[in-house]
């Protein structure tokens, strides 16, 4: 009966079975970022500010919707927080994404 239920508890928790090392997944082969990481939002709004060219200053603030931020920086990085908040990405799909998200919002600033 013991064994039993030693067995169950075996059963039930995946962290007491013996599992070898190549089910483990390690964090540089993960497929998924973890967007909390300011470095990580730093990257990404630094690689989007290069693609759409957007210099220092504060004149995007408000296109974006974040007048209350001082900096270009500092919109676009409220902006990529906002727009991944309920969104789940694999790494290759997040730049593409959120440079078609950047585009369309700032076409429809200039275009409306």
């Amino acid at each position: 009966m013991n064994c039993q239920i030693e067995q169950n508890i075996k059963s039930q928790n995946p962290i007491l079975m013996p599992q070898h090392l190549s089910n483990l997944k390690n964090p540089w082969q993960s497929n998924s970022i973890q967007i909390e990481d300011p470095r990580v939002v730093k990257r990404i709004v630094n690689n989007l500010m290069y693609l759409f060219n957007i210099q220092a200053g504060d004149y995007i603030t408000f296109v974006l919707g974040y007048g209350h931020c001082r900096s270009n920086e500092q919109a676009l990085q409220s902006w990529v927080l906002e727009q991944l908040e309920d969104h789940q990405l694999k790494s290759k799909e997040l730049l593409p994404y959120l440079v078609e998200k950047l585009k369309t919002q700032l076409n429809l600033e200039v275009y409306s």
